[in-house]
Formats: structure tokens, C-alpha cells, sequence
């Protein structure tokens, strides 16, 4: 009698705890507001913050930390709502961070952003879903 009541009361707080726990896609998959996808020769952050002017808008800064391989020629960007926004080309090399920053994008909703790079030549690689709320 004494196992089974021991065994329900560890089923009752697992079921607890995963009732609680948060989903991880809907801040991002490294931390709150941010997503980090490890790629064959580097990593690419995705990070969405809330700016503090009043304006109740957020901005998004994207980056890729180049580990190795040669130099590539990439372009950062995001989807939001079914449209792409992008800065343009960058040539980057290995042992290197660049970053790209979108700023008063007038986006307040809590729907997620999708961060990408295009290499070119290569493809296009998506991270893993961020949401401001």
C-alpha cells in the first residue's frame, strides 16, 4: 500500500510540474526573448527586447557568431506575419560576430518572429521561433 501512494503522489508532481512549466518556443529556445541555432560553423542568435522610449514597440537585433569555414557573403533577417525584413549583404569571415539591429518596427503583438540568414550561394538557415510575450 505504501509504494502506490508514494508512486501517486510522484505522478501528481510530475503532472504538476509539466502543467507548470513554460513552453520553450514561446520566448525562445536559449533564453527569454532569444533563440540560438548551433550551424556546421558557427551559431545564429535571434533576440527580441521591448524598447523603453514609450512607444510600447520592440526591436530585434539577429546575429552570427562565424566559428569556422571560409569567408561567406550572408544576409540577415526575420519573418513576421508573413513578411521578410532584411538589412543587407555582409561579408564575413571566420573567428567573427556580425550583427544586424531592426529598430521601431511598430510590431507590439505577441506573435513570433522567425530570425534567418541567407548565404549565399548556400541557402537559407532559420531559428528556432522568439515571442515578446
Amino acid at each position: 500500500m505504501r509504494s502506490r501512494s508514494v508512486l501517486a503522489v510522484s505522478a501528481a508532481l510530475a503532472a504538476l510540474t509539466l502543467a507548470l512549466a513554460p513552453a520553450a518556443s514561446a520566448r525562445g529556445n536559449y533564453l527569454a526573448y532569444a533563440s540560438k541555432t548551433k550551424l556546421s560553423n558557427g551559431n545564429l542568435f535571434t533576440q527580441i527586447t521591448p524598447q523603453y522610449d514609450g512607444t510600447g514597440y520592440w526591436r530585434m537585433e539577429e546575429w552570427y557568431e562565424k566559428t569556422g569555414g571560409g569567408t561567406i557573403n550572408q544576409k540577415l533577417g526575420f519573418n513576421y506575419h508573413g513578411y521578410s525584413y532584411a538589412n543587407g549583404w555582409i561579408v564575413q569571415t571566420s573567428g567573427t560576430s556580425r550583427m544586424q539591429s531592426f529598430h521601431d518596427l511598430g510590431f507590439t503583438d505577441c506573435s513570433d518572429v522567425v530570425g534567418w540568414m541567407e548565404v549565399d550561394g548556400q541557402g537559407t538557415y532559420y531559428n528556432a521561433p522568439v515571442g515578446i510575450c
